[in-house]
Order: C-alpha cells, then structure tokens, then sequence
C-alpha cells in the first residue's frame, strides 16, 4: 500500500499506525448511489425496451459507478501517518492530484482535538491539529475516530522522541511505552483496531 502512495521511508522508520476518516464520511455518495439505483428500477421495463433505452441505462450506471469509485478512492488514499520519526499527512484532493504535508517528532509544538456537533458526539468523531514548532503551519486530521486516543499516542510520541535519539527506538518499544496511556485503539498500519486484530 505504501509503495503505491509512493512514501519514502527514512533509516529504521518504522509505521505505527495508520488514521483515516470515518466510513460515515461516505454516507452521503452511497445514499446517492441508492437513490438513484431504486429510481431506476421503477423505469426499467423502460430502458430495457429499446436499445436506445438500454445505452442510457449503460451510461447512467456507469455515471453512478465512477461517482461511487472516486468518493471511496479519495477517503481510501486520504490518510495520515504516525512512524516512530515522523507524521505525514496525504491529502487527496482529487483521482490524480495530492497533497503530502510531513513533520517530525522533535519539530511538534502542540497537539489539540476537537469533537463539534451531535453527530461527531455520537459517532466519537473530530479533529487533531498538529502545531508544528517554529511556522505557522498545522497538519489536521478531520472526521477521524478517536480523537483523543490519537492526541495521547502523538503527545506521547513527541515526549519520547528526544529518549528515542539517544536510545535508538523501535515502532514496538514506542507502542509498548505507550500502551501504558489507557486509550481507545487505533488502527494498526493494516488498517485494523487492535480489538479487530484480536478476534
């Protein structure tokens, strides 16, 4: 999978954990993908009585198919990165056209979460900003599950990265000091929650 986002990795570094949106962020595509499928079978007899019909039925569905595609590729590329160096933030801002914005452990300054609205309260969605040290810029992760876990695990990356300079560190002596914060799972670099993994 990273080699296709085509990341170059540094010396030693490892991925700790990978950070998409939540899959409720493809509610609205897929409520349009239904809709339009049930209205089309209330004209199908229609589509299907003529050859003209049936190639408007081909376009539309594949209209709808490449609708669909490009909404599930742009949040399944859209991620965030956390290695045992660094953090990196893809932005896929469209099918062919991305955004990489990257900084390292010893360059963060402050880390925040926000959680706005009921919906993000009853899914345990929100923010993560990311101040980095000495600009202005701020990487952010939005609409992702637990937000405060992911707060606690770059805090705690951070607080550790200068012991990891003088102790050269791996991603699973990190995640075993971190394991000590009593935190919800994220998702490993697999793209699974630890109590998914599990069963």
């Amino acid at each position: 999978m990273f080699n296709s986002l085509k990341i170059e990795f540094e010396e030693n570094e490892e991925v700790i954990a990978v950070i998409r949106k939540h899959p409720i962020c493809l509610a609205k595509p897929i409520f349009v993908l239904i809709f339009f499928l049930v209205l089309i079978s209330f004209f199908l007899k229609f589509f299907l009585a003529s050859l003209a019909g049936f190639i408007i039925l081909l376009v539309i569905l594949c209209i709808l198919l490449g609708y669909s595609l490009s909404h599930f590729l742009l949040w399944y590329f859209d991620i965030f990165l956390v290695t045992n160096q660094r953090l990196i933030d893809i932005d896929q801002k469209g099918i062919f056209r991305k955004e990489i914005s990257e900084t390292s452990l010893d360059k963060i300054q402050d880390v925040t979460y926000e959680v706005n609205g009921i919906i993000n309260t009853i899914f345990g969605l929100g923010s993560v900003k990311v101040q980095n040290a000495g600009s202005k810029s701020v990487i952010e992760i939005q609409s992702t599950r637990n937000p405060r876990a992911i707060q606690e695990l770059i805090s705690s990356l951070e607080r550790v990265s200068e012991q990891s300079k003088e102790k050269e560190m791996s991603a699973s002596e990190l995640v075993s000091y971190i394991k000590k914060l009593d935190k919800e799972p994220l998702e490993n670099k697999n793209g699974n929650s630890k109590e998914e993994e599990k069963e």
